[in-house]
């Protein structure tokens, strides 16, 4: 399950309070300009200038003083940010969303651990709840991303905030089978068992590398994104959907200095999307890169990536192309409450 360490849902909190006028500091400093760093630097998001300015309010004596200081460094909103409109809220049931899906005019998500194995179908307009359908012989460990190709629907079981996981789990289901389906009735699964090969399983919550929340059909093959709590980057594993037992290695690190939730990826574009969020000082931000990939066979090209902040900011965990726009869903935390939501592209 993808949850805000408890500092940071504090840190969100306070943010809210503020009536949302708290800046990233990083985005200050650059004036959210966002220039692609360098793979071989460090991706820490500590640097001199938090550590400065945190000792500075550590020096003011009233906390209104603190308040004060942190509104006034408020910005205006900045061209070329991304706004994210609601389409409607998600029901109690759906407090988790993760995973985003369409196919034939039909909407389906899920929800991540700690809930039943079961895919949803919901209303486009009013986000309701049409039909619940569990496939059978899969687990739900921690369901945290979708994907789809022609023929099947992929439920990837890969969440892992402790680090420990030895190996996740992708079930494939027939969309043919989904559409024919009954609600609270069962479909056929498949399942293929992925074992990263160049990580070792480790146990400490949020302060490791082999988290994992996003998955992309691309080409013909299922694209795996790394969750980097420790640096803040992302690793890129390609995964053979015919074969039930794999080990890959990365086939890629990618700097996105911030937690990657979900990914997709537009074939007549060939525009990868990454869906994230980024911790700074007492603010939460959201964001996407949109990553051209040049041709079949090929990686994404990241020279060519462009960022963008999201406004609100929340905890989106689940983004699908759709007719050039991106469709997500928010899951409830202190950012707000569960949404079906788009984004309507330039």
């Amino acid at each position: 399950m993808s949850r805000l360490p408890k500092v940071v849902m504090l840190a969100a909190l306070v943010t809210l309070l503020l009536a949302c006028s708290v800046p990233n500091k990083e985005s200050l400093v650059s004036g959210d300009r966002f220039d692609t760093p360098d793979p071989s630097t460090s991706l820490s998001t500590e640097s001199g200038d938090d550590v400065a300015d945190e000792s500075v309010l550590q020096d003011l004596e009233h906390l209104d003083q603190v308040f004060e200081t942190i509104a006034q460094t408020s910005y205006p909103p900045v061209p070329g940010r991304l706004k994210v409109e609601f389409i409607a809220p998600l029901p109690a049931e759906l407090n988790e969303s993760s995973g985003l899906a369409m196919h034939q005019g039909t909407v389906w998500t899920m929800n991540d651990s700690g809930n039943s194995a079961a895919l949803y179908e919901i209303s486009q307009e009013s986000g309701s709840i049409l039909r619940r359908v569990h496939p059978l012989n899969s687990e739900n460990r921690d369901w945290e991303a979708l994907a789809q190709d022609d023929q099947h629907l992929f439920i990837a079981d890969c969440g892992n905030n402790r680090g420990d996981r030895r190996s996740f789990q992708i079930y494939s289901v027939p969309w043919q089978e989904l559409h024919q389906s009954k609600h609270r009735g069962v479909v056929s699964s498949s399942r293929l068992d992925i074992t990263l090969a160049d990580t070792r399983p480790e146990s400490r919550l949020h302060a490791h590398n082999n988290d994992c929340e996003a998955l992309a059909h691309v080409d013909d093959e299922l694209w795996l994104f790394t969750k980097n709590w420790k640096d803040q980057a992302t690793r890129l594993y390609r995964v053979d959907k015919t074969k039930p037992k794999q080990s890959p290695t990365a086939s890629a690190t990618y700097p996105v200095k911030g937690l990657i939730t979900a990914a997709d990826f537009d074939a007549d574009s060939r525009r990868l999307v990454l869906l994230g969020y980024r911790i700074g000082f007492l603010s939460v931000s959201s964001f996407v890169w949109i990553i051209p990939v040049p041709e079949e066979g090929q990686l994404p090209d990241w020279q060519s990536a462009s960022y963008h902040r999201l406004e609100p900011a929340g905890q989106w965990e689940a983004i699908l192309w759709h007719q050039g726009d991106l469709w997500l869903t928010r899951e409830r935390s202190v950012l707000g409450g569960a949404q079906l939501a788009k984004i309507n592209l330039p």
